[in-house]
């Protein structure tokens, strides 16, 4: 049996989701180990933490997530140049993609276990604000887990697929209507405007705007919960964390961090029953130094709304409305004169979005408009789920549901002779199989036989929030000298990353024809298949 498969990698916790047949797609337990003596237990998620117990193994998931020293949130640092040592291993330089990998590589032993005729295909989601570089580190983490023909899909669309697929006729009986997918999770919020138009039988998901990439996320919150009580803390012991040495403060803070995180989840469950809040106890001895720490709090709901609402007023440069502003600003290009007015349903999930507080803010900024919340057992897995029944119907060959896929971003560079930014790839981009030329020419300043081209991405010229992405590196065979004209192309494939070619155009000598240089990791693939909890390294 051949299932869909799809995998929403997340920032905190890592789903899959498998569909068969017409009955609709579910979660797929994993074995993982649930305690220091390797104990196996299945859980419907993993957990997306790493911990290298060896120099040629890591143990991935719910045990892991208890170590301090293991490597959490490393989605957010996706598509950098961020390298991490090896705890055991020192001389081996980690990059993101390769320590992702090893929690794809779990998902990927679960799916071939339960599934032995699996044709190793997936769909693994993505933040629909991930740039080029984000996605081809995803791509190259898949790739490194075993996994074969990845398609990524943005996880609004995902999660958006997830309450179509269960709501079609809705769409089909009306001519059109738009959907703001608000997507908060762990480590990133993801908003998206997604029109759905019909037309017949057929049906069109249009994606027409998103956000931002930002680290907000619910890990924001148990930070701000974990300061305010490690101040507590402090004061009980009469101590300044300052004080004490690196390690030591390290693993108090992520103890409190961790434990904060597990306070959240319990406190918002007592406000929806609107019971009082629990208290916030930590007894627990730390390794090496054997210092035991020991400390009870109960808090007040007010106390625990201020705190963790501190993101959902719009107030600040960090808040939950401002990707919301984005992601209309990216409509408004797309769609003339498109605005909140325009929304007809706010669908809200991820696992940050349960919190009454949320639900609130955005009831209230988008009134009187329908709000609707995925269901507190389906919020933190509906991504996966979605992309199961996306690639169910793909297949099966469904017919008469179509999903267009454009960049919502464009892509600037600076021209060394005006200095201005000029766009170099429209946030109207598609896939295509041919480079589409940019009118604009550049010209090099000084002799190369290498060129670093920046690139910003931003919503217009006149962005003045522009985020810098990794230069665009050419390589030439021989010195081209000042003054040489060149023009680029661009191409961008069904995954949304994309190839940008420079055509150099010296005086003497045909134009040379130059594709951008990506960087290689050589890590290679994980050893498999090993034992059920382990993905070993080279």
């Amino acid at each position: 049996m051949n299932p869909a498969v799809g995998v929403d990698l997340g920032t905190t916790n890592t789903v899959i989701g498998v569909q068969i047949d017409n009955t609709g797609p579910r979660t797929l337990d994993v074995l993982q180990p649930a305690d220091e003596k390797g104990v196996l237990a299945p859980y419907d998620h993993i957990k997306s933490a790493v911990y290298f117990d060896s120099d040629d193994t890591a143990v991935v998931g719910e045990f892991a997530a208890g170590r301090l020293e293991a490597f959490r949130s490393i989605k957010s640092r996706m598509g950098t140049r961020c390298r991490f040592r090896h705890p055991v291993r020192k001389s081996l330089q980690m990059t993101p993609a390769w320590i992702s990998a090893h929690i794809l590589k779990l998902a990927y032993d679960a799916v071939q276990r339960a599934f032995p005729a699996w044709d190793k295909q997936a769909i693994v989601t993505v933040p629909a604000s991930f740039n080029t570089d984000q996605r081809n580190d995803t791509l190259r983490a898949a790739a490194i887990a075993g996994f074969q023909g990845v398609q990524l899909l943005d996880e609004p669309t995902a999660a958006f697929y997830f309450y179509f697929d269960q709501n079609r006729q809705e769409f089909m009986d009306k001519p059109s209507q738009t959907v703001l997918v608000f997507d908060f999770g762990g480590g990133t919020l993801d908003v998206s405007i997604i029109r759905v138009i019909a037309t017949g039988s057929d049906l069109c998901i249009d994606p027409i705007g998103r956000s931002r990439y930002n680290n907000l996320g619910g890990d924001d919150i148990d930070v701000d919960l974990a300061s305010f009580f490690l101040a507590l803390w402090e004061q009980q012991e009469n101590c300044r964390l300052e004080n004490l040495s690196t390690e030591e403060r390290a693993m108090i803070v992520q103890l409190f961090v961790h434990r904060s995180s597990q306070f959240k989840e319990e406190a918002e469950y007592y406000l929806a029953n609107d019971q009082p809040l629990n208290e916030f106890v930590i007894d627990h001895e730390l390794p090496k130094t054997r210092r035991v720490i020991q400390f009870r709090r109960v808090m007040t709901r007010s106390q625990y709304e201020d705190i963790s609402g501190r993101f959902f007023l719009d107030k600040g440069d960090l808040n939950v409305f401002r990707p919301i502003g984005q992601a209309l600003e990216v409509a408004a290009s797309i769609v003339s004169g498109f605005g909140k007015a325009d929304i007809d349903l706010v669908l809200s999930t991820g696992g940050a979005s349960r919190m009454m507080g949320l639900k609130a803010a955005l009831e209230s900024y988008f009134t009187p408009k329908r709000c609707f919340s995925i269901t507190d057992e389906e919020a933190c897995n509906t991504v996966a789920l979605g992309a199961a029944s996306c690639r169910f119907d793909e297949q099966q060959g469904q017919r008469g549901v179509r999903t267009t896929s454009r960049l919502l971003e464009s892509v600037f560079t600076r021209d060394n002779d005006s200095g201005e930014y000029v766009e170099v790839v429209p946030l109207t981009c598609e896939p295509s199989s041919e480079f589409t030329r940019v009118l604009t020419r550049f010209r090099l300043p000084r002799p190369a036989i290498k060129l670093a081209l920046p690139l910003f991405r931003g919503v217009g010229s006149l962005d003045h929030n522009l985020v810098p992405m990794q230069d665009l590196e050419f390589g030439f065979q021989r010195v081209i000298p000042a003054g040489t004209y060149y023009s680029l192309s661009y191409q961008m494939t069904q995954n949304k990353t994309l190839e940008i070619r420079g055509r150099f155009e010296p005086d003497s000598g045909a134009p040379i024809e130059v594709d951008s240089q990506v960087e290689l990791h050589q890590e290679g693939k994980l050893k498999g298949p090993p034992k059920v909890p382990l993905a070993r390294i080279n």
